[in-house]
Formats: structure tokens, C-alpha cells, sequence
């Protein structure tokens, strides 16, 4: 597991030995758990989005861009 993103937005957590990415909107509580193609599609994108400086309503745009995903509502332990 490896914290790739940390934002008051939005929170990506890599399993690479799973092949999967997990992707938590702050926002609006909602998870969304990628795996395979998906997973590394996201992990292409995302790197892209990262390499140029953003500004906070574009890494909003970003997140709805990718909301059909996160269809998990967060629960806490």
C-alpha cells in the first residue's frame, strides 16, 4: 500500500501488489476501489494530471471526471 495523493479533496491509495487503486472523494464520502485496466488507465491519467501545475477547481473537474467509480459510501472504523 502507498498514499499516492493527500489532498483536503481527495485522498489515492496505490496497492500495487493487487494491481489496484483506490480513489476517496473527501467531498462527498464516496470510495471507489479500481483494479486491472482500470487501475492502471486511472494511474496513466492521474500521473498526467499531476505532472502540470493544477489549480483546486480543476483537481474538483478531475474528481467528478472519475465519480461514476466511486460508488462506495466511506465508513469509518
Amino acid at each position: 500500500m502507498q498514499v499516492v495523493f493527500n489532498h483536503p479533496l481527495m485522498y489515492v491509495i496505490d496497492y500495487p501488489a493487487e494491481d489496484a487503486v483506490e480513489m476517496l472523494d473527501k467531498r462527498a464520502g464516496r470510495v471507489g476501489y479500481m483494479r486491472g485496466a482500470v487501475a492502471q488507465r486511472f494511474r496513466h491519467e492521474f500521473g498526467i494530471f499531476l505532472s502540470e501545475e493544477r489549480d483546486e477547481e480543476q483537481l474538483e473537474d478531475f474528481i467528478d471526471s472519475h465519480s461514476g467509480v466511486m460508488d462506495q459510501p466511506v465508513s469509518r472504523h
